[in-house]
């Protein structure tokens, strides 16, 4: 690590020295004057770089001067910065294919990294919990974020559907930080939206949603408009339990409990236009990246679908582990994971979806005790968080090992879903109950 901080002390030298004036009479009484920004040593720079964040480095900072301005503007300074903070490996797998060092933006990576961190280690200070029950009346096995983080869809095994404008709360800023809330209404509800459970939720884009997916035991899969009345738009036909759904284009793809995996168009109607089954047992889970669609099934198998050429790529992707079986998954450029059930994580490479390594985030529990389900996982390109269904929540780096610096509980346990957007965090519960935990700065519109 030591050489890499003179590597790029040296490299700060040239930079500046390119930067710098040719010596002349002036300077040399510049020189002797007393220490300034324009003469302060570059290691004191560096120092005191090191006991401020980085987005006020940035963003500040760097805006002082031109010297400083130069400085920062170093990529390996912020290399050598995002380094420091984890144990192993970062990213989780630096030799991928599709991987450039060059391309990274490592500044905004370091951001995100210690606003995170920042966040979670003074999560009472900086964030309100909430704990929202009494309106499903049954297990809420379903939860999503959409709209950067400010609308929510619930639905459960009551069979309803329940939307929220999240920053609608009204919060009583004097409030203790966990506030449960029992008399509040969501902004629209559907208690007749399926027949049965209502066990998965999707859409096309979670930054910019108009439409939401609804999967359920009913044998539907359900389009919902949620900016004009929660209406019903279309309802798809599986023939089959759906237990898991997924979103792209024009295209809607369901698993379901039959080993299948339906595709769907919402402009040619109700009806299936492909059919494959790429397991040996009921489809638990599927996730997009780019053009590939996962899915994992309780065969304990991970498939791989090209949505583009129309055509399973690999099926029979093993599972390390024959004890446990696949719950979720995450899957972004710099790693793929799958958590299971019985509290391990396993990456495997994003671009040829092999396996690399398993991660126990919980250690396996005693045959009188429940084991630690992950029912959740969300990968950021510097963070990384993972939720057991017994109700604790991890904070790391995403890292090789992931680094944990953080992590909290939710009021109960039983928890089925984790979704993050937009700094939002929020889980559903078999309690009848959904929890968030809301950065103060988003109720500050309620104060005007």
């Amino acid at each position: 690590m030591c050489d890499v901080l003179q590597s790029v002390k040296e490299q700060l030298i040239d930079i500046e020295n390119e930067c710098m004036p040719p010596c002349t009479k002036s300077d040399d009484v510049y020189n002797a004057a007393e220490p300034s920004l324009q003469n302060m040593p570059l290691e004191i720079i560096l120092k005191i770089c090191s006991y401020l964040d980085a987005n006020f480095i940035k963003n500040n900072l760097s805006n002082v001067c031109q010297r400083f301005n130069d400085i920062l503007a170093d990529i390996s300074l912020w290399r050598y910065r995002v380094s420091c903070k984890v144990s192993g490996c970062f990213p989780p797998l630096s030799n991928l294919d599709k991987w450039n060092e060059d391309e990274v933006d490592w500044t905004g990576m370091c951001i995100e990294m210690e606003s995170e961190r920042d966040k979670w280690c003074n999560v009472d200070e900086t964030t309100k919990h909430l704990v929202i029950k009494d309106v499903h009346y049954a297990s809420v096995d379903a939860i999503i974020l959409v709209n950067k983080g400010q609308t929510c869809i619930s639905g459960g095994r009551d069979r309803c559907l329940a939307l929220w404008n999240v920053l609608d709360i009204n919060i009583d800023k004097n409030d203790a930080n966990d506030t449960v809330m029992t008399d509040l209404k969501p902004t629209k509800i559907r208690h007749d939206a399926h027949a049965g459970w209502v066990w998965d939720l999707a859409t096309v884009d979670v930054e910019s949603a108009n439409t939401i997916y609804s999967a359920s035991w009913d044998n539907t899969v359900k389009a919902w408009d949620i900016n004009c009345g929660f209406e019903c738009i279309e309802t798809f036909n599986c023939g089959m339990s759906a237990l898991s759904v997924v979103a792209y284009g024009n295209n809607v793809m369901a698993g379901l409990y039959s080993k299948k995996i339906l595709r769907f168009d919402i402009r040619c109607g109700p009806d299936p236009i492909h059919v494959y089954k790429p397991h040996r047992g009921p489809i638990l889970s599927l996730t997009i990246h780019k053009d590939q669609v996962a899915s994992i099934s309780e065969d304990k198998t991970l498939a791989i679908f090209d949505s583009v050429a129309g055509k399973v790529l690999k099926t029979d992707i093993k599972m390390p582990s024959e004890k446990a079986y696949p719950v979720c998954l995450s899957w972004n450029t710099y790693a793929m994971y799958i958590g299971d059930s019985k509290g391990c994580l396993h990456l495997y490479d994003p671009d040829n979806h092999t396996y690399v390594r398993t991660h126990e985030l919980w250690e396996e529990s005693s045959i009188t005790e429940p084991s630690n389900r992950i029912a959740g996982c969300y990968q950021g390109e510097g963070t990384l968080i993972a939720c057991s269904d017994r109700g604790e929540i991890k904070f790391l780096y995403n890292s090789n090992p992931p680094t944990e610096y953080k992590s909290v509980h939710t009021s109960t346990v039983d928890v089925t879903q984790l979704q993050y957007l937009n700094g939002i965090l929020a889980v559903g519960t078999c309690d009848s109950a959904l929890e968030f935990w809301i950065p103060n700065e988003k109720f500050t519109h309620n104060d005007l």
